[in-house]
């Protein structure tokens, strides 16, 4: 009976020493591809710190066109925060 198990214990052996060669090969796939992923993620991320950069520069020129509306605008703004805070 010993020996009818070694063939299913060595059929189990190759199909798990298979399924570590599949892993190991995704594994590299994996690292190959994570370079151009994360080139690709910092990209976005400069387009959009370039995105927030110019709006933060509109809002300061419109800020500076209007100087007293905006200075209403921050101060009924901080008032509806602390209100709401104080709740």
């Amino acid at each position: 009976m010993a020996e009818s198990k070694k063939p299913d214990q060595t059929a189990t052996i190759e199909e798990l020493q298979a399924q570590i060669e599949a892993l190991q090969k995704a594994l590299e796939d994996a690292r190959e591809a994570a370079p151009e992923e994360a080139e690709s993620i910092l990209a976005d991320a400069e387009a959009v710190r370039e995105r927030v950069q110019e709006g933060l520069q509109d809002i300061q020129q419109q800020i500076d066109a209007h100087p007293v509306p905006s200075a209403l605008i921050a101060f009924g703004l901080g008032f509806l925060i602390g209100r709401l805070l104080t709740r």
